[in-house]
């Protein structure tokens, strides 16, 4: 029990690194050449429950700070799996980055799985970003978008830094329509798009260019969703004026 648990646990966690702003998406989307702000578009934070097969087991919750040395992005994930009357299971993520003018300047992250830590680092030289952690050092030219999933600049990317195993992966990630979904300020239209290739994954983004929702299988079949419980920043506020 405790060790399918884990896989099924495992594989949600490295499925959130698949997956990782722009004016209001066409039949066929693509990000914006403007800069992304994403305090203009969620204000100070974004925060998701995460629910597996409508259960909740954890949230996700992402943080922006502007300073004079550009913007801050912290990231925290916790989820907690109960068997019976105690934990089965925990799992944190934890990371902080960089960004000045609109890339990727440094990223540190640390995992902790259930007792086994892990750390990952990136950053920008002249080269490009270098990344490393434990097992691997190399450095890869930029632009590249982390697994973090707030900024939808990464539209029209086939690569991404996967924040949790230090890789650069391979995908494609194409539109499928848009669809309703919810959110603290009601009901906002999304577009939605499937990761395919080195990672599997579903991500909802508002006309906005707001990351709104998240879903995919786990290994044992189950659906492991996000669901926002802040991520419309300011408009939301004014909408509940």
């Amino acid at each position: 029990m405790f060790r399918k648990i884990t896989i099924m646990i495992w594989t949600a966690i490295a499925l959130l690194a698949a997956a990782a702003g722009s004016a209001a998406w066409a039949d066929t989307p693509s990000a914006s050449s403007d800069a992304f702000d994403p305090v203009d578009r969620y204000g100070s934070e974004i925060l998701f429950d995460v629910l597996r097969d409508g259960t909740p087991v954890g949230f996700h919750r992402v943080a922006f700070t502007r300073d004079t040395e550009g913007l801050a992005v912290n990231s925290q994930f916790e989820l907690e799996v109960d068997f019976l009357f105690f934990t089965a299971y925990r799992y944190s993520y934890r990371s902080q980055a960089r960004w000045q003018n609109d890339q990727l300047v440094s990223l540190e992250a640390h995992v902790d799985d259930d007792g086994t830590a892990s750390k990952l680092q990136a950053v920008r030289g002249k080269n490009g970003l270098t990344v490393a952690n434990a097992e691997r050092r190399y450095t890869i030219e930029q632009p590249i978008y982390p697994t973090n999933h707030w900024h939808s600049g990464v539209i029209g990317e086939t690569r991404v830094l996967n924040t949790l195993t230090g890789r650069i992966n391979d995908v494609a990630i194409r539109p499928q329509g848009r669809q309703p979904v919810p959110t603290e300020s009601g009901d906002v239209m999304a577009m939605r798009f499937v990761y395919s290739g080195d990672l599997q994954n579903e991500v909802w983004y508002d006309d906005a260019g707001r990351w709104v929702k998240m879903r995919f299988l786990g290994r044992d079949g189950s659906t492991i969703e996000y669901v926002c419980r802040r991520c419309q920043g300011r408009d939301a506020k004014q909408a509940q004026r």
